[in-house]
């Protein structure tokens, strides 16, 4: 593992759409760009269809201008005079494919980090995310930070992210790259590290069921995540956890219990993403968190 500490994110860019969710994840961008003294771009994009429908019943060709108008406004009551006048701030407007526009701005401005909120619904609606927000982790080559819509419940405090950073690990031939990402992440964050596997329960008679699974996975998950920690221990405060249950229900309490305010996952194999996303792990602890989740790829290093 790196000694060397990671310089952290140099440019953000946050789609919004003047929306809560969208609020609560510009804030979390402030938050990050200010760390980093790190340029911000706030994008907004129109709808082609509801822009020309526009244009024309307004007779107004200066649409995109307008847009940008209320997007600086919608910024200011987002952020206060205060915090605005402490960023490095772009604004950009765009008419297109949301989706393609966010990653074409984040490619354009050679961002490494793109933070945007997640319209998630509630009940039976958390086992979706939104096409958008898909969409761009299906593609994306940088981080996602996804802020889901109870983070926009409080305001977010400037030293934010508070309590450890959770890092849910798969025990596997990649969990030793994930683990340092994670480790690099925390440490930038100035917070410490919280490891953390989900042995699955067995499908087993409830009698057979805990026995079983204790006997057969739990232990050896805790001497295997044990071993993997000690790499990260020279770099950042560090915690390993095996806990079982379903992934994404035990993921998030976990960091619920922890006070945790960020976790951390890895997009696996795009293919995931692709064709049954909602069997990857990833998926379900995005459309389950109630706290930001940073979705990295897989390839992605911090530099």
């Amino acid at each position: 593992m790196r000694s060397r500490e990671w310089a952290g994110f140099r440019t953000v860019v946050c789609p919004v759409d003047f929306s809560r969710p969208s609020r609560a994840a510009l804030r979390r961008a402030a938050a990050v760009a200010i760390r980093a003294n790190a340029r911000l771009v706030v994008l907004y994009v129109n709808d082609p269809l509801l822009a020309t429908a526009a244009a024309v019943a307004l007779k107004d060709r200066a649409f995109a201008k307008r847009s940008g108008v209320e997007l600086r406004r919608f910024v200011d009551a987002a952020l206060g005079r205060g915090l605005r006048s402490r960023l490095r701030l772009k604004w950009r407007v765009a008419v297109g494919s949301v989706a393609d526009e966010i990653l074409a701005a984040a490619a354009a401005s050679r961002a490494d980090l793109v933070v945007m909120g997640t319209n998630g619904l509630t009940g039976a609606g958390r086992l979706f995310m939104g096409s958008t927000t898909l969409s761009v982790l299906q593609r994306t080559t940088v981080p996602v930070l996804a802020v889901p819509p109870a983070a926009g419940r409080s305001r977010t405090p400037r030293s934010w992210p508070c309590g450890p950073v959770v890092a849910a690990i798969e025990l596997d031939r990649q969990a030793p790259d994930e683990i340092e990402v994670s480790a690099q992440v925390a440490r930038w964050f100035g917070r410490p590290l919280l490891l953390l596997h989900v042995v699955k329960e067995l499908a087993a008679p409830a009698w057979l069921r805990r026995t079983v699974t204790l006997q057969t996975g739990v232990a050896e998950a805790k001497s295997d995540l044990e071993n993997l920690a000690r790499f990260s221990r020279p770099l950042v405060r560090t915690d390993a956890r095996v806990v079982v249950g379903h992934p994404a229900r035990e993921i998030a309490a976990a960091a619920q219990a922890a006070g945790s305010e960020l976790l951390i996952t890895r997009l696996r194999d795009r293919r995931e993403w692709f064709g049954a996303p909602r069997g990857s792990v990833s998926y379900h602890v995005l459309c389950h968190a109630t706290v930001p989740v940073l979705a990295c790829p897989r390839q992605w290093r911090p530099r």
